[in-house]
């Protein structure tokens, strides 16, 4: 049955001789794999979530179409000789529901990140903020941090040191305002926003629909009337792409089937870009076996990354050794080098001894992977290579969103799988996710003196050599303890109409509709 369905759709993919066109020419139809996690944009973890969150909500500033920083709801920003203070000036803008967007509401927002006991799992993104960190930890009143809405058109920030990236952070979805109606516990679907594009419906597990926000400031560039974003395996969307029931399919919002990509490509119908992301596996470092740094890299060094990018992804992905990727990167030679099976069982012996253990006491571990064709297949794969180079069993855990998402904010997991993906152009943004085991993104939990304090240093410094030379010893310093083994380099893969035009894909993995269009 598996190989007449494959037949049966790569047919149809033989036969497409033209570009799909959409039913009108205002409506933009996507697939995604998963509903998002949440609309609130202090509490989103996923990518395809940021995709939805850039088209509901607009920051102080934003990327423009060739990816340079530009105004949004700020219209002017001063910033001061000592690069420490940032003055925005806010142009009049509303929230969908008619209430204006005031300096207030970044100032409420961002310290709702930071109160104490609001689960935010990315509220070190706010800590350039004077006081942000301490206010999170406690140890100030809100008064304390550094941001302060003079009037509602005057939002003055100050920062704790002079940070080079700290406008492109205002253009994420961390620095995003909500409207003051909006909690933690509120039904997603009761969205209250001030981006391009209104909620309008939202069926679980089926479809989402925006429509065109009418009281967006910037509301006559935007050329799409209705966004259609689709609830589909991966397998349904590229059938009713082929269809042209659907106008983009893949990346960043979900995956395109691994039988097909060949086809695609050799057709010249399959798209690829730029990605600022790294795919590894994450080591829980609290208990056996993996708190032991030789067993940890025994695990990554016996790993063949160059067998599973041209076999299975076959998306022009490249093997990583090291996190941070190359569109960021900070080394051209590699940390170490791939496939090293004796260097790996040398390493697994190691870890025996230091663990005062054998290979008879030590027959299992167990991979946690996200559902997908892709995921389960290099799991697979992965699972040939582990058992072969060390001898023990290794159980696959196929989750669901969820309970994946769920198994790693608790540190459930012996291995699991995992990616990140910049959400600034900058290497720091790989790096500052292991300073402390505490973040709740650092699902590792692993954190280590002199990598924290060259990460340290790297702030300090405001010679860009210095800094750059700083953050590669200290990718260096994760790469020799491992807290996760790197796989491969991301490539955006996906298939879209051939009339869309437009459509900015950044290179952190959202796509912004501002500017598209139909032709």
């Amino acid at each position: 049955m598996r190989c007449f369905t494959l037949l049966l759709m790569l047919s149809m993919l033989l036969s497409c001789n033209s570009a799909p066109t959409p039913r009108d020419s205002t409506t933009l139809r996507i697939a995604t794999s998963a509903d998002p996690s949440t609309l609130d944009p202090r509490l989103v973890r996923d990518l395809p979530t940021v995709t939805l969150l850039h088209m509901l909500y607009e920051g102080l500033m934003r990327k423009g179409f060739e990816g340079k920083i530009k105004p949004a709801i700020a219209q002017h920003v001063d910033i001061s000789a000592d690069l420490k203070t940032y003055t925005f000036t806010l142009r009049d803008s509303m929230w969908n529901n008619g209430d204006p967007v005031t300096a207030g509401d970044f100032e409420r927002s961002w310290k709702s990140v930071l109160h104490t006991n609001f689960n935010a799992p990315n509220a070190y993104q706010l800590y350039p903020i004077k006081g942000a960190q301490a206010f999170k930890k406690g140890e100030v009143s809100a008064e304390h941090v550094g941001v302060k809405a003079v009037d509602a058109k005057t939002l003055v920030v100050e920062l704790e040191k002079p940070t080079p990236y700290f406008l492109e952070l205002t253009t994420t979805h961390f620095y995003y305002p909500v409207h003051a109606s909006q909690n933690a516990q509120q039904k997603s679907d009761q969205i209250i926003s001030n981006g391009l594009f209104n909620l309008s419906e939202w069926k679980k597990n089926n479809e989402l629909s925006f429509l065109k926000n009418k009281h967006y400031w910037d509301a006559k560039l935007v050329n799409l009337e209705s966004i259609k974003v689709v609830v589909l395996d991966e397998n349904t969307a590229l059938h009713l792409f082929e269809n042209k029931e659907l106008d983009w399919a893949g990346s960043p919002m979900s995956d395109i089937p691994q039988d097909a990509i060949q086809t695609l490509r050799h057709q010249e119908h399959l798209h690829m870009s730029p990605a600022a992301g790294t795919h590894w596996f994450h080591f829980n470092i609290a208990n056996e076996p993996f708190d032991n740094a030789n067993m940890r890299k025994a695990f990554a060094l016996a790993i063949d990354r160059k067998a599973i990018v041209e076999n299975i992804t076959q998306g022009s992905q490249k093997p990583a050794t090291g996190i941070v990727p190359p569109v960021l990167g900070l080394l051209k030679n590699h940390y170490f080098e791939d496939n090293a099976v004796t260097e790996a069982w040398d390493h697994f012996q190691k870890a025996l001894v230091e663990m005062g253990s054998d290979i008879d006491h030590f027959s299992e571990v167990t991979l946690c992977y996200k559902a997908g064709d892709r995921s389960r297949k290099i799991a697979e794969a992965v699972q040939q290579q582990w058992e072969k180079a060390f001898e023990v069993r290794v159980l696959l855990e196929s989750c669901e969103n969820k309970s994946f998402y769920d198994k790693l904010t608790n540190h459930q997991f012996q291995i699991a799988a995992g990616s990140w993906f910049a959400d600034f152009a900058d290497p720091i943004n790989f790096l500052e996710i292991f300073k402390d085991k505490n973040n709740p993104t650092n699902n590792t939990r692993w954190e280590n003196e002199r990598f924290a304090e060259l990460l340290n240093q790297s702030a300090m410094t405001n010679s860009s050599r210095e800094r750059s030379t700083l953050l590669t010893e200290a990718e260096g310093v994760l790469m020799q303890e491992m807290p996760v083994a790197p796989l491969f380099y991301s490539m955006f893969n996906y298939v879209k109409n051939g009339a869309l035009y437009g459509v900015y894909f950044s290179e952190l993995g959202y796509l912004d509709f501002k500017h598209a269009y139909y032709e």
